[in-house]
């Protein structure tokens, strides 16, 4: 059936190529003379020149040389004009169709696959010695160069071989002025207001003095803000809470700016790389907030000095301050007792933070007595604002002295809280890992770390780590460390609970996705089903594009539903139902193109519907694998080769060629 149908569709096609006035005016077509000047470019002399190019490549190599000038390709490219009208004209295996829309500006070229020359040698010769003269329009001298180029195998050169070189140059200094251009025109052309830059508050010093600066800037207001905790420390005491309500706000609102500051420092500190405009602005900022804070503290010292006016009683004041440094001596006993009983209760490592406290507080109260005896002194010499000077000074060393002894006190009671909060810690840490451990998806590395994180926390509970110095007891350094022990529990805490929630989550977000996915493969299959049907019976018209597209949404689809991860699956089926859609729109559109251009025409009263075997791809087929070969595969005359829908690849039903635009 399909050799008849072969037979048949070749018969018939020459009546269809025939009456050309049913087609459009360049749609390709039957070639009845070696030269065809259809967009009226060649005089009598060029057209006698080509001829006797195309006589003398006939006469020494045996080959036909067919020329075709028309207006426009009808929008098709060049390859796919010269390869249609040469296989409407039934050229073999020697004879080659040279085709320039000059309208257009685009030219084709279609040889035999078994043509004497090799695709590389034609290549050549197009680019070097046809492109060049079609580019300056010159139409004789581009066939006559192609005649002449066969004929010498490509190797000649051409005389207009130097030519590809000019125009490369044109071509290379037309980009050039064109990029310039267009980047002229991209600074001429109106856009949308940019966001300001932020405006740089150190415009001349470098980033390395701005950083300096602010360094030093928190290192002032730090100091600035702890010497003033103490004064009012001391003033509360003095004089009562109610007194100094107006300078413990303007403190605590200036160690706020204090704590913002040094946040930006440690951003600029961490492992994440700033860029240089990042850094200024984020020192400026530290400068800003620091100026701000001793800006604020600063406007409370008048009020502040006038109620320290201790001078007016300075007897009383350093009374007072002796009687402070007696009640704190007092208290040392008491502390190095505690003291004592922790360093055999606890391992070294967790009495550290107030290790020194109890060697700091004697050297201050030492530092405090002999300035209250100087104090004494100026007031023996009626120096009541000397004295004054001394009292401040033993009045700050007093104040540390008591944070240190309460210290001591403050870091018992935090030890003996995280004992007791041990327990119920272990036991959520334990939970959390047998959830972890059960629960799909969870990094069973974290696992693993908690479970060892619990046994570190066991030992330093239980006093079984090593360790020296203070707080051992003798006992080689098997003392419990109740914080260590809770530090090692929240840290395994925090990684389990990350990583349950982060299970949890992608667990729901498959669980959607699953869901979606089912929903989502009912279209895309449809898509794509449609698409490739759509282009399997129009194959005739549907150019590239339409196929890539439907190539690509059937890889989708493929992958959609290959399993595997839902989530990426639904992504895959939503790619493939819009590529379907795509490929479809573009098949749409070259079939409506083919149709207006003279694609569809129906041949006459011959009993075949042509424009549908055309359009179905039968036509072509029958005309590439039945047209004269010209002694290729298949024999020749009509009907001797492949019939529609044979087996076989491209390169064994069609011919090759080349061109573009010039």
């Amino acid at each position: 059936m399909t050799r008849r149908l072969a037979a048949l569709a070749a018969l018939l096609v020459l009546p269809l190529l025939l009456l050309a006035g049913t087609a459009a005016a360049d749609a390709p077509f039957r070639v009845a003379d070696r030269i065809t000047d259809r967009a009226g470019v060649l005089d009598q002399a060029g057209r006698s020149q080509v001829e006797r190019a195309v006589a003398q490549l006939r006469s020494e190599k045996g080959w036909d040389l067919y020329v075709v000038y028309v207006d426009s390709f009808d929008g098709r490219d060049g390859a796919a004009w010269a390869e249609a009208t040469a296989q409407a004209s039934q050229l073999g295996r020697t004879q080659v169709l040279f085709a320039v829309a000059t309208g257009d500006r685009v030219y084709g070229t279609s040889f035999d696959q078994d043509f004497p020359l090799s695709q590389s040698a034609t290549d050549s010769i197009e680019s070097n010695d046809v492109q060049p003269r079609l580019a300056q329009s010159d139409w004789v001298g581009a066939a006559v160069a192609l005649a002449d180029g066969l004929r010498s195998g490509g190797s000649g050169g051409g005389s207009g071989s130097v030519v590809p070189y000019v125009v490369g140059g044109a071509v290379v200094v037309g980009g050039g002025a064109y990029l310039v251009s267009r980047r002229r025109r991209r600074t001429a052309a109106p856009a949308e207001a940019p966001a300001p830059e932020p405006v740089d508050p150190f415009p001349g010093e470098s980033t390395e003095d701005l950083g300096f600066r602010s360094s030093q800037a928190l290192l002032d207001v730090d100091n600035a803000v702890g010497t003033s905790e103490q004064e009012l420390a001391a003033a509360r005491g003095h004089f009562g809470e109610e007194a100094v309500a107006p300078f413990a706000a303007a403190l605590a609102q200036s160690r706020a700016d204090m704590v913002a500051a040094f946040e930006i420092r440690q951003k600029l500190d961490d492992e994440v790389p700033e860029t240089e405009p990042e850094q200024r602005a984020m020192h400026a900022e530290i400068i800003r907030l620091a100026a701000q804070a001793d800006d604020r503290l600063d406007a409370q010292v008048e009020a502040f000095d006038r109620l320290r006016a201790l001078e007016t009683d300075a007897a009383g004041y350093v009374d007072g301050l002796a009687s402070r440094h007696f009640g704190l001596t007092a208290r040392v006993p008491e502390v190095e007792a505690a003291w004592e009983a922790l360093t055999g209760r606890y391992a070294g490592p967790a009495l550290a933070p107030v290790a020194d406290n109890l060697a700091q507080v004697q050297a201050l109260l030492a530092a405090a007595d002999k300035e209250i005896g100087e104090a004494r002194t100026q007031l023996g010499a009626s120096k009541p604002a000397y004295a004054v000077v001394d009292g401040r000074a033993a009045e700050d060393a007093l104040t540390q002295a008591e944070t240190l002894l309460d210290g001591i006190g403050r870091h018992e009671s935090a030890l003996v809280e995280a004992a007791g909060r041990l327990a119920g810690a272990r036991a959520e840490v334990e939970q959390d890992v047998a959830e972890a451990a059960a629960l799909p998806g969870v990094d069973q590395a974290v696992v693993a770390r908690a479970r060892a994180s619990l046994g570190a926390s066991d030992e330093a509970a239980a006093g079984s780590g090593g360790g020296s110095g203070a707080g051992d007891g003798g006992t080689g350094g098997r003392l419990p460390d109740p914080l260590a022990a809770l530090h090692l529990l929240e840290e395994a805490s925090v990684a389990l609970d990350q990583a349950i929630a982060d299970a949890r989550e992608a667990a729901e977000r498959a669980r959607r996705a699953a869901a979606a996915l089912d929903q989502a493969l009912i279209p895309a299959r449809a898509a794509v089903s449609a698409a490739a049907d759509f282009v399997a019976t129009r194959r005739g018209a549907v150019g590239t594009q339409a196929r890539t597209r439907l190539a690509e949404a059937q890889r989708h689809l493929a992958a959609a539903t290959a399993g595997g991860d839902p989530v990426v699956a639904l992504r895959e089926a939503q790619q493939a139902e819009a590529m379907a859609n795509q490929a479809l729109d573009l098949a749409r559109s070259d079939v409506n193109q083919w149709s207006g251009g003279g694609g569809g025409g129906r041949g006459g009263n011959v009993g075949v519907d042509l424009g549908s075997l055309v359009l179905g791809g039968i036509l072509n087929e029958a005309m590439r694998g039945g047209g004269y070969r010209g002694g290729s595969r298949g024999g020749g005359g009509f009907g001797g080769g492949r019939s529609p829908g044979s087996f076989g690849g491209s390169a064994s039903r069609g011919r090759r060629g080349g061109g573009g635009r010039f």
